[in-house]
């Protein structure tokens, strides 16, 4: 596997990421608690608007030159991930991972491991003591985050909160 930055051109490779999941569990945080949940999705690929707007982001985080790492597996793309460089938390000492998708064939192999890794190289580079984690509710997504050592955060961003007040909200101190 080949883990680098990716070019401009390249950003539209995310389409090429399989997103395929079904879920059957999702967590909920009510009154700072977790709570598992039954609910059922069928994820079987990318919706085109989504898959748009995360394509418009990445290149909006392209211009604003923070890091966008790819995996690469024979010339295909199989993970990407997106780093914010901005500080934000009550003490400025977080940085946001913005964006980490895995291509379905390549869960449980490392790949995520590897890019939370490496972008937390970065985030520490940047003086950030901790990544901000806006994590999908998915349970599969969260318990992912929660085996790396995250754990969710008091300190919410109140604007990353505000566009998605479904997601758990985690911190990973680096």
């Amino acid at each position: 596997m080949i883990y680098r930055l990716l070019k401009k051109s390249e950003l539209n490779l995310l389409g090429d990421i399989d997103r395929r999941e079904i879920v059957n569990e999702v967590y909920h945080y009510k009154s700072n608690k977790l709570k598992i949940v039954n609910k059922f999705y069928n994820i079987e690929g990318w919706n085109l608007i989504e898959l748009n707007e995360y394509i418009y982001m990445l290149k909006d985080i392209y211009e604003r030159h923070e890091k966008i790492y790819g995996v690469f597996k024979n010339d295909k793309i199989v993970g990407i991930a997106a780093l914010e460089s901005k500080l934000i938390g009550e003490k400025l000492d977080q940085v946001k991972l913005d964006i980490l998708y895995i291509s379905n064939s390549y869960w449980k192999h490392g790949v995520g491991k590897s890019l939370v890794k490496l972008v937390s190289k970065d985030a520490v580079n940047m003086g950030a003591k901790g990544l901000y984690i806006s994590a999908t509710p998915f349970k599969n997504t969260v318990d992912f985050y929660f085996a790396l050592g995250a754990r969710v955060t008091n300190d919410i961003n109140r604007e990353l909160f505000d566009l998605e007040p479904l997601d758990i909200h985690m911190i990973l101190d680096l």
